[in-house]
């Protein structure tokens, strides 16, 4: 067994410029209101003992449906989540310019949003679409300079030492889900593996959606049909944040962490995004980092659907 499969029930584990015309543009499809659910049809599971621990990096590639350049940057994406597999938590976070609707596009090909409140507000604040797409982010280093901002070349090294890094925490993810009543329960175990004062750490949960098929500009005739791919298959495209853009606590700066922090969250996929979702193409991702400094310190992910 893999430890990529053995996380569901282990351990889950040069920029690129471009001139920005102006354009008209329609309401975000942010909402992700979800249906009140009684909490207490999510009871805690028991997780399992972890007994070696390691580092994982979070991967965002910030990204849009008419960024000519993107699609490469996604192969280097999937190229290192093979080659890292659990280690490596990818996100595609469709933001920014290249991302947008105009009014002219709504029912065609290129109508299809992939926006999100959450994509959208830290785009906005780590200024990742304002250097130009393909860019991304490992763990989120080097706030608040735009040093945490990395064209696709950089990632490989970055991902490479963040994952080297001895970890100050475990966290664990289940997730419990119910076809019947459109129910996921996610449940996150974070274990404190050495003390921790003065620092306030939230935890934050995603869902992330593979298999999509819409149409993707492309500039690459070696990736595919230019200079548009009506059939391109987006991956780890995400869907929305769980418990909010910035998240949850954790930890509190007046603290010391101590004792596992276990947080459950029921959800229904009904209503969490404007599109369609298929349970069976998502995977729910977890990270903490530290309110500050923005720092990811620990990342997970687990399958919706075994």
């Amino acid at each position: 067994m893999t430890r990529l499969n053995y996380l569901k029930s282990a351990i889950l584990a040069v920029s690129v410029s471009f001139i920005i015309a102006s354009c008209d543009k329609i309401d975000e499809p942010y909402v992700i209101h979800n249906k009140p659910i009684d909490t207490s049809a999510c009871p805690v599971p028991e997780f399992p003992v972890v007994t070696a621990h390691y580092k994982r990096a979070l991967l965002e590639d910030y990204t849009g449906r008419k960024c000519v350049n993107c699609p490469g940057a996604a192969i280097t994406a999937r190229d290192l989540k093979e080659k890292y597999e659990d280690s490596l938590v990818v996100m595609a976070v469709h933001a920014g310019y290249f991302a947008e609707i105009k009014t002219s596009e709504i029912g065609t090909i290129w109508g299809y949003d992939f926006r999100t409140e959450a994509g959208t507000a830290w785009d906005d604040f780590f200024k990742v679409g304002a250097l130009g797409n393909p860019n991304g982010m490992v763990n989120r280093k080097g706030y608040p300079a735009n040093q945490q901002v990395l064209p696709p070349g950089a990632w490989a090294n970055a991902v490479k030492n963040t994952i080297a890094e001895a970890p100050l925490m475990d966290l664990q993810l289940i997730t419990e889900y119910n076809a019947a009543e459109d129910k996921l329960c996610i449940h996150a175990k974070t274990s404190f593996l050495q003390p921790i004062s003065g620092r306030s750490l939230n935890l934050i949960l995603l869902v992330i959606e593979d298999n999509i098929v819409q149409a993707q500009k492309n500039n690459n005739a070696a990736i595919g049909p230019t200079p548009d791919i009506l059939d391109y298959n987006h991956m780890h495209v995400m869907r929305g944040a769980v418990n909010g853009t910035w998240g949850t606590p954790v930890l509190l700066k007046e603290n010391t962490s101590a004792d596992p922090v276990v947080k459950s969250y029921p959800m229904k996929f009904e209503s969490f995004n404007m599109n369609t979702i298929v349970p069976e193409n998502c995977h729910v991702i977890a990270f903490v980092y530290d309110v500050d400094t923005k720092e990811v310190l620990q990342a997970a992910e687990a399958s919706v659907v075994e």
